[in-house]
């Protein structure tokens, strides 16, 4: 029993022990984290220091328990060794996030040995590209091995636990106390409450609360799962009930033929949907998440057909997803067959490629499923348990498509030999089927793979095939980009810095793929009957902000111009025409566009994106919540919304915008989850994509 007076002289010598050392850590890791806040995000908001402060102080409480509760030698060796962990996790988020512009998570952890592997040497020279901010993430280090027996006083600690309890104690109430400040902040459109509570946003937790307190959330939701937003309180229009679930144009007959001048507003009756029961599956749903899915689902209006659906009914397909394309590599004499393209068939002017937390592999899940993908896990990977009926692979195949998926790196990388084929391809890459002379250089050659991948389906009755090309990968130099030491002769004269000129000379290596596609395609008679897609996995993040700007002629704005780009929609009947399309859009819609435009039954309800040559709202979602519509464009960050009209906004009407937003990311993680397609699809007995 503590024999102690309650004087503040007497009680000071006894609580030391575990005072000063948690006063250093509150110290080390509040400086580690608002130097982590000015280095990434160049600013910061007075609310951030303040939750920040308030959510570091439990973790020191803890570490000096850790380092003060023990014998003083002992503390003295745990007094540094915890330093150098915080510093170290703190100091690799700073360095990820200027590599892969997000953040790491303890499940991208568990798959670093893949990652370090194949890109352990980006991770050194991003290192001493950032030697700085390392460096002053060590000074806390080596402060505490300097200072450690002045920071570990020589007093033995209480041979009972009640100081220690009690101070364990006192870090659980602050926490707590700091939670519930958290829930008195809920003013805003993504107040710092839903930010805590319900947004899984990485970026947006490091920013509001801290490195330490991310990881916190991220642990509780890989232990307990998200809970996504109930469905917004609205009654589906009369008129978008789906009337009649046939096709609308007779069998044996064509569509009628669309005016290629502009894009016509009609639309031909019927909707994309499948008849599935939802009030059934909200009666019989016992579990309040899925309940709440099956509402909010239910009340989504669907997306009409239009003038141009089935217009590519019947034809073959190649979709790229390109590493690293931006709209600002091509250039009508360096890359004209890219060039071509990207000005003919359906030109969309305002097309954006979000960067979303784990990158290509984020960048595909989207693309390709119309889904966004959940924050801190491998979307694409954990979907290859999932039913995935609205896949094109699957959609295609059970059309009697030969159906195929090409990549020119490691097939087992991201878990694509396992996500690939559940989404219906045969998949071949580097070590299962594919070799490439260029295999061992560093990335490998896009046009090296388009000449080996196209005989293997050219001949085919019909084809369908998915291509994620890698020449386009970071990094931007001359040591380790082997693509840009090809064609640095063609840009090395270039008014560019020379990461740049880099940049842009391993994006002609995809220029030499799509003209090895164009013509090979021309060659065997397939070229008019072949709908070629391309667009990016992501922007190309392995340049500076200023670098890219050099490109722009001007300072890019990072929070939206910096991800508008190219999609690439076309076919050979479509050589010399073109569709302008000013909707704003994004990679999000491309899977259900072309769902659209081949006539492949869907449900749009169920998919995130839309048809970008439907009627439907344009709205384009950013991994921070950000966002851009019809009527203007949201800033999560600074939670203010502009009108393209220069009105000032309505907050209620702005207010359900972010709400929208809000519920398509957290049913996405349902869908993913819960396996959702599954369990509403064979509830109903309609799977599509299996012949029905």
């Amino acid at each position: 029993m503590d024999n102690e007076t309650h004087t503040p002289a007497s009680l000071w010598p006894k609580w030391r022990r575990l005072a000063i050392p948690s006063l250093f850590f509150l110290g080390v890791i509040y400086y580690e984290e608002l130097f982590l806040k000015l280095y990434c995000f160049h600013t910061l908001a007075p609310e951030w220091a303040v939750f920040t402060l308030l959510f570091t102080l439990p973790v020191a409480l803890l570490l000096g328990l850790l380092c003060g509760g023990v014998a003083p030698g002992r503390g003295r060796v745990l007094l540094p060794l915890c330093t150098a962990l915080a510093s170290l996790w703190i100091g690799a988020q700073l360095v990820y996030y200027h590599l892969f512009k997000a953040f790491l998570t303890i499940f991208s952890l568990t798959k670093m040995a893949m990652v370090a592997q194949s890109f352990g040497n980006m991770a050194v020279d991003e290192v001493l590209a950032n030697w700085f901010p390392i460096v002053m993430m060590t000074v806390p280090t080596v402060l505490s091995l300097v200072y450690r027996a002045k920071l570990i006083p020589d007093v033995q600690p209480d041979s009972g636990r009640g100081r220690r309890l009690r101070w364990a104690a006192m870090a659980a109430a602050v926490q707590l106390a700091a939670m519930g400040l958290v829930l008195l902040c809920g003013g805003g459109r993504l107040s710092l409450r839903y930010i805590y509570y319900r947004a899984a946003t990485p970026e947006l937790e490091v920013r509001s609360f801290g490195v330490f307190t991310q990881t916190q959330l991220e642990i509780y939701r890989v232990l307990f799962g998200i809970k996504p937003d109930g469905p917004l309180e609205v009654e589906p229009e009369p008129d978008k009930a789906p009337p009649d679930l046939e096709p609308t144009t007779p069998p044996g007959e064509d569509p009628p033929p669309p005016d290629y001048s502009v894009l016509a507003p009609e639309t031909i009756p019927g909707y994309h949907t499948l008849p599935i029961d939802f009030d059934a599956l909200i009666e019989n749903e016992e579990d309040e998440g899925l309940k709440s899915a099956h509402q909010w689902f239910s009340q989504r209006s669907p997306t009409p057909e239009n003038l141009w659906t089935g217009y590519f009914e019947g034809k073959n397909l190649v979709w790229i997803v390109a590493e690293g394309f931006s709209t600002l590599a091509m250039d009508p004499e360096r890359t004209p067959a890219l060039w071509k393209l990207s000005h003919q068939g359906f030109v969309c002017d305002n097309f954006y490629t979000p960067l979303w937390g784990v990158s290509t592999s984020d960048g595909e899940y989207v693309t390709t499923t119309g889904l966004i993908p959940k924050s801190g896990v491998w979307s694409y990977s954990l979907s290859s348990e999932n039913l995935m009926p609205f896949a094109l692979g699957n959609q295609f195949r059970g059309k009697g498509y030969s159906t195929y998926a090409f990549h020119d790196y490691l097939y087992s990388y991201y878990d694509r030999d396992k996500s690939h084929p559940n989404m219906g391809y045969d998949y071949y890459a580097l070590g299962q089927g594919l070799e490439l002379e260029s295999g061992n250089a560093f990335p490998p050659s896009d046009a090296e793979m388009m000449e080996k991948i196209v005989p293997m389906f050219v001949n085919e009755d019909k084809f369908a095939v998915y291509c994620l090309t890698v020449s386009g990968h970071l990094t931007y130099t001359l040591e380790s980009n082997a693509m840009s030491v090809r064609h640095w002769d063609e840009v090395k004269d270039l008014p560019y810095s020379e990461e740049v000129r880099c940049y842009l000379a391993c994006q002609m290596e995809l220029e030499l793929a799509m003209e090895s596609l164009l013509s090979q395609l021309e060659a065997a008679g397939r070229l008019d009957d072949t709908v070629i897609v391309l667009s990016a996995d992501h922007y190309p993040y392995g340049l500076t902000d200023e670098q890219y700007s050099e490109l722009l002629g001007h300072q890019v704005d990072p929070v939206f111009e910096i991800f508008q780009n190219t999609l690439i929609l076309w076919s050979g009947d479509m050589a010399g025409t073109s569709v302008r399309v000013d909707k704003y859009c994004s990679s999000l819609d491309v899977m259900p566009t072309l769902s659209n435009l081949f006539g492949l039954r869907y449900d749009s309800r169920l998919i995130m994106g839309s048809d970008i040559l439907s009627p439907a709202d344009p709205l384009v979602i950013f991994a921070n919540y950000s966002f851009i519509n019809g009527e203007g464009y949201y800033n999560s960050i600074t939670d203010q919304f502009t009108c393209w009209n220069g009105a000032e906004p309505d907050p209620e009407e702005v207010a359900d915008m972010v709400a929208e937003v809000q519920n398509r990311v957290a049913y996405s993680g349902t869908i993913l989850d819960c396996d959702y397609y599954r369990l509403v699809l064979e509830h109903t007995g309609t799977i599509a994509g299996k012949g029905n």
